[in-house]
């Protein structure tokens, strides 16, 4: 490195720059060319793969190979930058991709807070570390290694790059990330909501009383059926069936959380930052403030994320209660990359909401299922981890437990409840890491589970059809 090119670089990464390995020799280009085009940009997302899996990385591999290219071409300060630039962007895009978030919807999520919340999950926190130490390892092959590689053989690396390629999409090629908010372009509208008849209630000539939907975090749709009737056990009581009738079925959806509430509330696969700053949409707690309810939300995390305490009034809710005043009141909280009160405690705070007097409509927003899905804080029903269990994957069994002492709770809300309109809807399949986890769900599908009461008649309540 000249003295020119050392002055503009900080002092503490030239000293990372000549402790790298004595592998750096001008009579190795060719190994030089593979190891800091190919291998060290890509070694996080080679080595996921071996435990689980990641979205296709089609344009990083290709630019991380053109950066090799230019490596002792460039200066050390122009070099470093535009290294950063591309493996930033390969993050953002395949943690975004994961999470079926578009780049800039993640942008958004993304503070100080979030962040240390994020970093206090071991799984997340080692994960940003090995990130960042490899991050800095292949800043400074490419500035130390640059003028050899430049010397390296371009059919060989280009035979290993269009290698790489193929074997990035044979192995990453997956649909199950493809359903972000941009793949909703073009199709036509569906919803939990719209697709079961919870959306018409607030027009029916006289609504229900009390109604309540629950939007159940990474309830997608079990591929094996049987795995799906052992899910929903808890809506099999007799006793609910005798008043209620109890339906199930599956809508796509497309995004993230956010785009979940939008999909379900406001019938719009649009964002909240598009929707409401354009116009005035009538969503459903909007409908039923309307018709003279009360309308109320809870969600057990804090609300400025997704920005909800700003857009969730020009929704229609009047009322909303957030982890910020939940919190105190649980001295229990559950764990996973977004701690809070646990969801089965906030089943007090939804009968206390539906028992006030006049309409009610309330709105559940769930916590507790988020990935990585914390063990051991469900009631331990399916033998998770062991051979007998009816649920292979340990975190998918995991997950199962968590919704079904939510379902018990609802449940429960329903038989003490009586005549009360019940949806729950998935937001979105579980953003799970292992690909075996992740196909043990149907791709682009959410599941939803309506309780409609039964009429009552002039001799008593009438049987629930199955």
């Amino acid at each position: 490195m000249t003295q020119r090119h050392a002055s503009t670089v900080p002092a503490a990464f030239l000293r990372l720059v000549r402790r790298v390995p004595v592998l750096v020799q001008p009579d190795r280009p060719c190994l030089l060319l593979l190891v800091g085009g190919l291998v060290l940009p890509n070694v996080p997302a080679l080595c996921i793969d071996t435990v689980a899996g990641v979205p296709p990385r089609t344009s990083a591999i290709a630019l991380y190979a053109a950066l090799a290219l230019m490596a002792g071409r460039l200066p050390g300060y122009v070099l470093v930058p535009l290294g950063l630039l591309v493996m930033v962007a390969d993050l953002v895009s395949a943690v975004a991709r994961m999470f079926f978030l578009d780049p800039d919807a993640l942008m958004h999520l993304i503070d100080l807070d979030v962040l240390g919340t994020l970093m206090a999950t071991p799984v997340y926190a080692a994960g940003a570390l090995a990130v960042v130490g490899i991050m800095l390892v292949y800043l400074a092959f490419l500035v130390r290694a640059g003028p050899a590689m430049r010397r390296g053989s371009r059919p060989v690396f280009a035979a290993a790059v269009a290698a790489l390629l193929v074997g990035d999409g044979l192995v990453n090629g997956s649909t199950a990330y493809d359903f972000g908010t941009l793949a909703s372009t073009g199709k036509a509208f569906e919803s939990g909501s719209t697709r079961s008849g919870f959306d018409a209630l607030p027009d029916r000539p006289r609504p229900p009383r009390r109604v309540l939907m629950v939007l159940v975090e990474g309830l997608g749709v079990l591929r094996d059926g049987n795995q799906r009737a052992i899910l929903t056990a808890p809506f099999d009581d007799p006793a609910l069936r005798r008043l209620y009738m109890v339906t199930t079925g599956t809508s796509a959806f497309f995004g993230a959380t956010a785009s979940a509430e939008m999909r379900e509330l406001c019938r719009t696969y649009r964002s909240h930052r598009e929707v409401f700053a354009g116009e005035d949409p009538t969503c459903l707690p909007d409908r039923f403030a309307a018709r003279g309810y009360r309308t109320v939300s809870v969600h057990g995390y804090h609300a400025g994320f997704y920005g909800r305490e700003h857009w969730y009034p020009l929704a229609g809710f009047r009322t909303s209660l957030f982890g910020e005043t939940l919190g105190p009141r649980f001295p229990r909280r559950c764990g996973g990359p977004f701690p809070g009160p646990c969801d089965t405690d906030l089943a007090q705070v939804v009968g206390a909401e539906l028992d006030a007097p006049g309409p009610s409509f309330v709105y559940w927003l769930t916590l507790n299922s988020h990935v990585p899905v914390p063990r051991g804080e469900a009631t331990p029903r399916q033998d998770c981890g062991r051979p007998e269990s009816r649920f292979p994957d340990p975190e998918v069994c995991a997950m199962v437990e968590i919704w079904q002492d939510l379902f018990t709770a609802v449940s429960r809300l329903a038989l003490t409840h009586p005549e009360t309109e019940i949806l729950l809807v998935g937001d979105h399949a579980p953003p799970l890491w292992r690909r075996s986890a992740r196909d043990a769900f149907k791709p682009g599908r959410v599941s939803w589970i309506r309780l409609a009461p039964v009429p009552v008649a002039a001799t008593g309540v009438a049987e629930a059809r199955p």
